[in-house]
């Protein structure tokens, strides 16, 4: 894999785009005739939205997902009108004016939001476009079965008009469009769990009764026919057949990394889009019983050569995976010894042909991987690439050759 480094960084992740794009290509070959929603929330699981997203629109793909409003607000400016973008986490003091405005979709998972948000729309002298959101089961975010009662019961009244003394004219759509609804999956990585099934069942009950409500306000709420519906994510979309939906959202296996724990990415097919890579600054010979690091939590059972390499918790690496930890340097794993620092740690390289300058595989397609990170660290690999911090420089590069191509 080739790069230029300008920024003088010392540690930087690569995110190998031509990799990002197979992955998705070959999830929506898998998902049809459901449609991918690329889920490009937490700065694009820590691969950099910046370039995540333009790289997938010039692929093609014109439907996205992000958590806040913020981050849809920035989608938006980056990739401009003609995407789709659905959000669904905000409080009650978040302005949701700006987001309507801007055309976001978004998720609601609580009775009141339908007014804040018919509101929102009126003042913007727009038309908020939502997705409901059901709680099915996973106790997150969501409306729960009395609230998801009184969610119909005030899209009922909020197409009454005039003469219901439930809601006055100016309640009366276009404030307010249906697009969708929504739920999340909790135990879908886990094919043998009942759970998945009970989930479905709450969803398809709701998207029944929601569909009814807009078929009685004959559309003026949105039409029931062309509800986008989704639940699926990552680990659905890699262990449902049929996938229920005409959707589904997918982060993780996206970036091309495992939902499962049975299955690794060249088990599926998908090819790790994130290659973290640091380098060797020092080099020093030590003699038995030298220490490593805060605390000592290593010493040299023998003779041997420590090695620098910057990249430490303050770059997003685990301080829970020190002396656990390995990386990869020339081809050949060498483990990480003693605590790992903010912004270092050591490396123990003995008798290894390493030198200054020596570039170091933290994790990627050739070297250890985001998943045995997270084992190392007590974790899961969703956690260790969303948690590589802003210091740590994201640069497009030319695609490394690996085994895939092509899900499994």
């Amino acid at each position: 894999m080739t790069s230029t480094d300008t920024s003088g960084a010392l540690v930087r992740a690569e995110i190998d785009v031509a990799a990002l794009r197979a992955n998705a290509a070959a999830l929506a070959e898998r998902l049809a005739p459901a449609r991918l929603k690329c889920v490009v929330k937490a700065n694009a699981y820590g691969h950099g939205i910046d370039i995540v997203a333009p790289a997938l629109f010039a692929a093609g793909w014109r439907d996205f997902c992000v958590a806040t409003v913020s981050e849809a607000l920035h989608l938006r400016e980056l990739l401009g009108d003609d995407v789709a973008i659905t959000a669904w986490l905000y409080g009650p003091t978040t302005d949701l004016d700006a987001a309507v405005t801007a055309g976001i979709e978004l998720g609601v998972s609580t009775v009141d939001s339908l007014d804040r948000l018919r509101d929102a729309a009126r003042r913007t002298n727009s038309t908020a476009r939502l997705h409901l959101k059901v709680d099915t089961g996973l106790g997150r975010n969501g409306l729960a079965p009395a609230d998801w009662k009184r969610a119909l019961d005030k899209l009922r009244g909020l197409d009454a008009g005039p003469e219901s003394d439930e809601a006055d004219a100016s309640a009366v759509a276009p404030d307010l469009e249906i697009v969708g609804i929504m739920s999340h999956y909790a135990v879908a990585d886990e094919p043998e769990r009942v759970e998945t099934a009970q989930q479905t069942h709450v969803f398809d009950s709701a998207y029944r009764e929601l569909t009814a409500v807009l078929d009685e306000t004959q559309g003026r709420l949105g039409e029931s026919g062309g509800l986008e519906v989704h639940i699926a994510n990552s680990p659905a979309a890699l262990t449902l057949s049929p996938l229920p939906g005409t959707s589904a959202r997918v982060g993780l296996s996206l970036y091309g990394l495992s939902p499962l724990d049975d299955q690794n990415s060249q088990d599926l097919g998908l090819v790790p889009v994130m290659r973290l890579v640091s380098q060797v600054v020092n080099l020093k010979d030590v003699p038995s019983g030298h220490g490593a690091s805060y605390g000592f939590t290593f010493t040299a059972a023998a003779d041997t050569r420590f090695a620098l390499v910057p990249g430490g918790y303050g770059d997003g690496l685990a301080r829970s995976a020190s002396n656990r930890a390995e990386v990869s340097i020339r081809g050949t794993r060498y483990p990480v010894i003693g605590r790992i620092a903010m912004d270092q740690m050591i490396v123990e390289v003995g008798a290894g042909e390493v030198s200054i300058g020596d570039e170091v595989v933290i994790f990627g397609p050739d070297g250890p991987s985001a998943a045995e990170w997270g084992t190392w660290a007590d974790t899961i690999n969703y956690e260790i690439v969303t948690r590589i911090s802003e210091r740590v420089d994201r640069v497009e590069v030319e695609p490394h050759p690996v085994d895939g191509g092509g899900l499994r």
